[in-house]
């Protein structure tokens, strides 16, 4: 029996990521699922419009019919939406910026972003002309979607009113037929979508609240297929709603619906602005944000960003700006700070960019900590979202730092080692994206049983103790996430030790029962307030190139224990630029004395591999 999934496929076009970049995004891609998947998502759109259409034939009064997604026990199901600068500054995006304090000169050029909202974003508003495209027959203005839009990429004419991925590009959509729109936008090897909007809650029976449905399945279906994709989504905005019963019956917990409750999403919740962060208690939620968890106990929201009174540009004019709130004015900050994110990393490692599963994982990994309880709770998530953090673990990546992509095999056990050689806070986490999983019942409230397919484990181990992941329990959601056994049901773990004494640490992941497709690519990704001392820093687990001195003077030398050819040697600065190139490579030596101080990368090809090697020059 075919899944309903309220939705249709309609393919747009603009470029942005190179065409080379994206077709390496795609080969990740599996062809022969793609087209089941558009197959599946457009027949099931059609039987959700027949059942609409059958619907209002019964029922011509309907109001806002053309909101109407599905139909569920005999009710219609409709979807609804909830300065710019104080929220960048609140999430320290602004850090990566040209003249921030990290020198690193990003703005989110070359990446384009999905936006699907109510209605048209007004393209011609002067934070958005000539890089903002509506991509469907959507043809009014709308005021949300243009804020939304705003929020992600305004261009600054308004400093006040900037983006936070400035000088990005954007292809918006309206929500009618979103999950086919969604899975044709990654199709083409784009990256990251905005979706703030979701489930109108008054036509839902409480048992629906936190359930699996059709429409999680759906997006995990199609994150899965592309690896490359990161969906984002609003948390939504009823703990305000006193009227309804489900508020009313679980003090505004297990109020999450639909896309919000998908594994592999990352549901946004709203804080107020954070002016200066100086411990958990300056994070302060929304009066109206929802609380999770889902019913299988999972980490909802994922994560928090500002989402109160945010000033950006409205479709009144195309000079118009204003103040709205709601987790549809958080879920594009962490949107936008996505675009920066990846550009940072293609800035370093160009051609390439990471891993959906790396992007979770690196954002709940640097988050600042927030809520009364260590760890991650069903009002924050894991915290608040920090870009300043999260772009220096990118910048010390295998020096300081570790980021790396990994594939996990049946029966495998993978295990890593680092050293520290001072007590600092350590931490450690691993994120996958999930295969879709089982529906729950619509009729049946709170299902505990997990919905996770693929169920690794982390653990950090030193001196014979065992370090284990943050859980929480969906049944005591007022009681702190605990650490003292496996996590059963997220998809993304995190180990933290505080005040870990100097010594080895072994990271150590496994899995539970078998791995469907025989094997699991996950992400891993952990530093220290301190730093790790990482041997040779090695971007492959082989050591067969390292780089030194580190740092250098005037030449680097190749450690090269293999004795490969070096095909071809290139060195790019910090912004991903061509500085030098294989000339002058004698006996594995290269001569660097031309460049000026600074960070830079080498690309080293060598027998049809490919190996990355950063170093500084005094």
């Amino acid at each position: 029996m075919k899944r309903l999934l309220p939705f249709l496929l309609v393919v747009g076009s603009v470029c942005a990521q190179s065409i080379n970049e994206r077709e390496k995004i795609l080969q990740k891609t599996n062809a022969t699922a793609r087209e089941t998947l558009t197959q599946q998502i457009a027949e099931t759109q059609n039987a959700n419009k027949a059942a609409v259409q059958a619907y209002l034939q019964q029922h011509p009064e309907t109001p806002n019919p053309q909101n109407i997604q599905f139909i569920l026990d005999g009710k219609p199901i409709y979807y609804g939406v909830d300065f710019n600068a104080d929220s960048v500054a609140s999430l320290r995006a602004n850090t990566m910026y040209p003249g921030g304090t990290l020198g690193l000169n990003v703005t989110g050029n070359g990446i384009t972003i999905g936006i699907w909202d109510s209605e048209k974003v007004r393209t011609t508003h002067v934070e958005l002309a000539g890089r903002v495209v509506s991509s469907d027959a959507a043809t009014v203005s709308n005021t949300h979607a243009t804020h939304v839009a705003g929020t992600i990429l305004a261009s600054g004419v308004s400093a006040t009113r900037r983006g936070f991925a400035y000088q990005a590009n954007g292809r918006t959509y309206d929500f009618g037929s979103d999950i086919g729109e969604m899975n044709g936008f990654a199709g083409e090897g784009f990256l990251v979508s905005n979706h703030s909007y979701g489930l109108v809650a008054s036509n839902l029976t409480n048992a629906f609240f936190g359930q699996y449905t059709s429409q999680s399945q759906a997006v995990d279906e199609v994150m899965y297929n592309y690896p490359y994709y990161q969906v984002v989504k609003s948390a939504g905005n009823d703990r305000a709603t006193t009227s309804l019963s489900q508020v009313q019956n679980k003090a505004g917990y297990d109020l999450l619906t639909g896309m919000s409750c998908s594994k592999n999403v990352l549901t946004i919740a709203a804080v107020n602005q954070v002016t200066s962060y100086s411990g958990p208690e300056s994070v302060v939620y929304s009066t109206f944000t929802n609380f999770g968890p889902t019913d299988d106990g999972r980490v909802k929201p994922d994560l928090s960003a500002v989402g109160v009174q945010v000033n950006s540009s409205i479709a009144t004019t195309d000079q118009a700006y204003g103040p709205l709130s709601g987790t549809s004015m958080s879920a594009p900050a962490i949107t936008g700070l996505i675009a920066l994110l990846q550009k940072h990393y293609n800035n370093l490692y160009p051609e390439t960019y990471m891993l959906s599963s790396t992007v979770r994982a690196l954002l709940c990994q640097s988050v600042r900590e927030a809520g009364g309880n260590p760890g991650p709770d069903y009002e924050f998530g894991w915290g608040l979202a920090d870009g300043f953090n999260a772009a220096r673990v990118i910048s010390g990546r295998n020096s300081s730092s570790i980021l790396d992509e990994l594939t996990l095999n049946n029966g495998q056990t993978f295990t890593r080692t680092f050293t520290i050689t001072q007590t600092q806070d350590l931490n450690v986490v691993v994120g996958w994206t999930d295969p879709a999983g089982a529906i729950n019942s619509t009729t049946v409230a709170d299902n505990r049983s997990p919905r996770l397919v693929n169920n690794l484990d982390l653990k950090v181990i030193k001196d014979g103790v065992t370090y284990y992941p943050w859980k929480l329990n969906p049944d005591d959601v007022y009681a702190g996430a605990t650490n003292d056994s496996d996590n059963n049901v997220d998809n993304l773990e995190k180990v933290e030790i505080f005040n870990a004494t100097p010594g080895v640490y072994t990271i150590q992941v496994t899995h539970k029962g078998s791995l469907q497709g025989g094997s699991q690519d996950f992400s891993l990704v952990a530093s220290g307030t301190s730093g790790l001392s990482l041997s040779n820093a090695n971007f492959d687990n082989d050591n067969t190139f390292f780089v030194y001195p580190n740092p250098a003077q005037n030449e680097i030398h190749f450690n090269n224990p293999k004795g490969l050819n070096l095909d071809e040697v290139s060195i790019y600065d910090i912004t991903g630029k061509l500085v030098l190139s294989s000339q002058g490579v004698v006996n594995n030596t290269m001569d660097v004395s031309r460049l000026q101080s600074g960070v830079y990368m080498v690309k080293i090809a060598s027998q049809g591999a490919t190996f990355v090697r950063k170093f500084t020059k005094n």
